[in-house]
């Protein structure tokens, strides 16, 4: 058992996860309308900015989580990355024009967006060796941190965005950022927080097996990419969608995003509740897949904003689904490579990112959101199917097997 920490390492990790989720839950939400009705870019162009940002992260997050296994401190990986969040936001925020936009999206944001994944890499690893009957556990309570962030702060962001100015969210990413950053230099202070990478199990002294993935899994993650991906073109969508078609402001926007995490809070104690009885993929094909489809699908024949808050618990299990009981599927990846099966969330994401974007710029060049939305319903059963089909022996109730990817 390594030596415990002097400081408080939890309160620490839990700040960092609420801050994390703060970089997330000021800006999603308003990505599009900065950049499509504030800075002016075409839909098509915002989709190009989205997409080569996801073809440079794809490399970087892998060769990342390639490092992240071989590094003496996985520490320094979430630092460099934070600031790179910093930079990106801070650009923004203090050159609002649709250069710096481009830049920091396409170029800047590619790195910061592996700060998620190597955050929660170390905290699995962290209290896989302090803690280690308490690991999966810390990681939902952490997790559960990050889903706060997203309850409070996307309204408190609407209401500034609307009563003074929508680049003041990136302020607060940039200055979440910096704050994440600085909570990793406090625990660099302290040599009993320093995780070190084990070294990884060799199969047969090939490289190329080190990315082995059994043809379950591969399904598995290719649906998780569809699925994800439908969500990404709905989260690009639904704002422009809440001003344009349902007579919405930026304040509902952020009351939006902000229901959606309240209602994710219920959802995972009743996913927590059927992980135990149900595998993995049934949870993530028919909770992520086809509810989200379901309330997709609804919600591109809605017509008032309050017609929406009232579906936003399908959302929220969705999204819950989606976000949490994937972390756990894809860690678990590749056997005994945390930080290589970590950065195939950054992978999962980046792919998503891409297939969203795309579907976007097409699918949103005349500005009939409401189509994009049925695309989006279709693309996410589609990615539930996939799973499904490549996961048949799996699907169901779980078993001593079922849910433990080999």
């Amino acid at each position: 058992m390594a030596d415990r920490s002097r400081m408080p390492v939890t309160a620490l990790l839990g700040s960092n996860m609420f801050f994390s989720g703060v970089t997330y839950a000021a800006t999603i939400p308003y990505a599009s309308l900065v950049g499509i009705d504030t800075l002016g870019l075409t839909p098509a162009w915002f989709a190009t900015i989205m997409a080569v940002g996801s073809v440079l992260a794809t490399f970087v997050s892998v060769a990342l989580g390639y490092i992240s296994d071989k590094l003496p401190d996985r520490r320094l990986l979430v630092v460099m990355t934070a600031i790179a969040g910093m930079v990106a936001h801070g650009m923004i925020y203090a050159w609002p024009t649709q250069a710096s936009f481009a830049i920091a999206m396409g170029l800047v944001m590619p790195v910061a967006g592996a700060c998620y994944s190597q955050c929660f890499g170390y905290v699995r690893v962290y209290y896989a060796r302090h803690r280690p009957e308490r690991a999966d556990f810390m990681v939902t309570a952490l997790r559960t941190v990050f889903t706060l962030a997203w309850i409070v702060v996307p309204p408190l962001a609407g209401w500034i965005a609307a009563e003074f100015d929508i680049f003041n969210v990136y302020l607060a990413s940039a200055v979440s950022y910096a704050a994440i950053a600085g909570i990793y230099a406090v625990l660099m202070r302290d040599p009993a927080t320093r995780i070190e990478a084990s070294a990884p199990r060799r199969l047969d002294g090939d490289w190329k097996t080190s990315f082995a993935l059994q043809p379950g899994i591969l399904a598995g993650l290719i649906g998780l990419i569809v699925m994800t991906g439908g969500s990404r073109l709905f989260t690009f969508t639904i704002p422009l969608s809440i001003v344009s078609d349902l007579g919405g402001g930026l304040a509902d926007v952020g009351l939006y995003a902000g229901i959606t995490a309240a209602t994710e809070v219920p959802a995972l104690f009743l996913l927590a509740y059927l992980g135990n009885r149900l595998s993995k993929e049934t949870l993530l094909a028919a909770a992520a897949g086809v509810v989200m489809a379901v309330f997709i699908g609804i919600a591109s024949q809605l017509h008032t904003v309050s017609e929406l808050f009232w579906l936003l618990a399908l959302n929220g299990l969705g999204t819950a689904a989606l976000m949490t009981i994937s972390l756990s599927y894809v860690q678990e990846a590749i056997k005994d490579r945390v930080g290589l099966s970590t950065s195939l969330l950054d992978v999962v994401a980046i792919a998503a990112n891409l297939l969203g974007a795309m579907a976007f710029g097409v699918l949103a060049a005349d500005g009939d959101y409401r189509f994009a939305l049925v695309i989006a319903a279709i693309i996410s059963v589609a990615g539930a199917i996939i799973l499904a089909l490549g996961n048949m022996g799996r699907l169901g109730a779980k078993t001593k097997t079922a849910d433990a990817p080999v």
